[in-house]
């Protein structure tokens, strides 16, 4: 899965090179972004205890936090997200691209345009979780 630090299309395909590399594969069978929400990653090179105001409270840079503790976001529309994955695939890196938790007004909101349709939706659902 693609984490959502990851979302900004610029960041799309350096993380698809990224899990290639982490599995020593040419391509994927199938990836998924996360979550329906895009998380502000915290500027490259800097590193807990070092990062910017604006990510004071950031432990982990797959979480990033202001200094209160709350998750910072980003407005990156999914549907921009999307394309650059579709990219990846077209690139011949993923064979078939997904998501993972998506409503069906999301997966509407980011396929609109004649975007290609997600493979799979998974669904996080048990007692604890329902959706």
């Amino acid at each position: 899965k693609i984490w959502m630090v990851d979302f900004a299309p610029e960041d799309v395909g350096p993380a698809v090179d990224r899990i290639l590399k982490d599995l020593q594969l040419e391509y994927v069978d199938q990836i998924l972004l996360h979550w329906p929400s895009v998380f502000d990653k915290p500027p490259k090179g800097s590193s807990p205890g070092s990062y910017p105001e604006r990510w004071a409270g950031t432990e982990d840079p797959m979480f990033p936090k202001d200094k209160d503790g709350n998750l910072l976001h980003r407005d990156v529309p999914l549907s921009d997200t999307w394309k650059a994955l579709m990219q990846e695939k077209k690139a011949g890196k993923v064979r078939s691209i997904g998501v993972s938790n998506f409503s069906a007004q999301e997966i509407k909101d980011m396929t609109q345009g004649g975007a290609e349709m997600p493979a799979v939706n998974q669904v996080e659902a048990h007692v604890f979780w329902n959706q």
